[in-house]
């Protein structure tokens, strides 16, 4: 019953998002995106690259119907959430990277990505899991550069990732706990 309560939790938040803004629905609401809103952008769209990146091997290694149900969701709304970042880039003429390298919260290295795509069945649930708290956590940390975005779209987005990510942190912690 629990498994399918969980199932139908990270569904429901997946596909039935609080109707994020897309590239098509916002022309002159991205006139008053700040530099932070940019920042952010251009420091999420590689760490969301990374949580996609991570639930991929979650399809091809875990045999836990939860966790690829997860990874699915993980999958669909952060590449969505790309595609909206990406297009913030675009049509403000930004680059899309800093120039710099910088360090985000949650990120994992690339030797711990090959570890994890090394790993199977119930190591790597555990093991991805506890990554991909650790990367939604930082992912909440990073959202907090739009707390002074005056732009709509940055506003309901920040508020989207805050209420998916948080649930979905709270699925993972229970999955994680069950497999303990």
């Amino acid at each position: 019953m629990f498994r399918k309560l969980i199932i139908a939790a990270i569904v429901a938040i997946s596909f039935f998002p609080s109707n994020p803004a897309t590239a098509t629905s916002h022309g002159k609401t991205l006139s008053n995106l700040n530099n932070n809103d940019i920042m952010f952008a251009q420091m999420m769209i590689p760490h969301h690259q990374q949580a996609i990146d991570m639930s991929k091997y979650a399809q091809k290694n875990s045999s836990n119907r939860e966790i690829k149900a997860l990874a699915s969701a993980i999958s669909s709304a952060q590449g969505r959430e790309i595609t909206q970042m990406k297009y913030w880039l675009s049509a403000t003429k930004s680059p899309a990277t800093m120039g710099h390298h910088m360090d985000m919260n949650g990120m994992i290295s690339d030797k711990q990505m090959k570890e994890l795509s090394a790993l199977k069945g119930a190591k790597f649930d555990k093991a991805f899991l506890s990554a991909m708290i650790e990367h939604h956590q930082g992912a909440l940390e990073m959202v907090e550069l739009l707390n002074s975005t005056k732009n709509a779209e940055a506003k309901k987005l920040a508020k989207e990732i805050i209420r998916v990510q948080k649930a979905e942190i709270s699925s993972m912690k229970k999955l994680l706990a069950k497999s303990a």
